[in-house]
């Protein structure tokens, strides 16, 4: 299925890929305010979902404390205008070392959160299980706090 949040975007990001997505604008209303996520960009289609609605912890969606949160601009690298500039897009971010240096390293900080841990050294830094434990953690606080 096609999907917004598909698999392999996942997968990619696993790897330790940067990915590469086409941004579209969207007039869908958003949840997303905060951080500079006031997005109408989709990451799917035109007029689909923006994307700080349809991806896990995403900076400024109110999901988690805002210091766990996925800045997934960082290192995603968003094309617009269609399949045509996915070539150019990437051509212009292989001339700039520096701007690929930094979306790898932005991508390492994140990456983790979407892995499960195995074996002993599993607890040893936070996973995919981590990350949705301090989302609930976050969402039971925002419940008692407002009783």
């Amino acid at each position: 299925g096609d999907s917004p949040s598909q698999k392999r975007f996942f997968d990619v990001i696993a790897m330790g890929c940067i990915p590469v997505v086409l941004a579209f604008d969207t007039s869908r209303s958003t949840t997303s305010v905060a951080g500079g996520f006031a997005s109408n960009t989709s990451w799917h289609s035109p007029g689909g979902y923006p994307m700080g609605d349809v991806y896990p912890y995403a900076k400024g969606s109110n999901g988690t404390y805002p210091e766990e949160e996925i800045d997934y601009r960082s290192f995603v690298v968003e094309v617009y205008g269609g399949v045509g500039n996915v070539k150019p897009a990437i051509e212009a971010l292989m001339e700039n070392p520096g701007e690929i240096r930094r979306r790898q390293l932005m991508l390492r900080k994140y990456a983790p959160s979407f892995c499960y841990g195995m074996g002993r050294e599993s607890h040893s830094y936070g996973d995919a299980f981590s990350k949705m434990m301090e989302s609930v953690r976050f969402y039971l606080s925002s419940i008692s706090s407002e009783t």
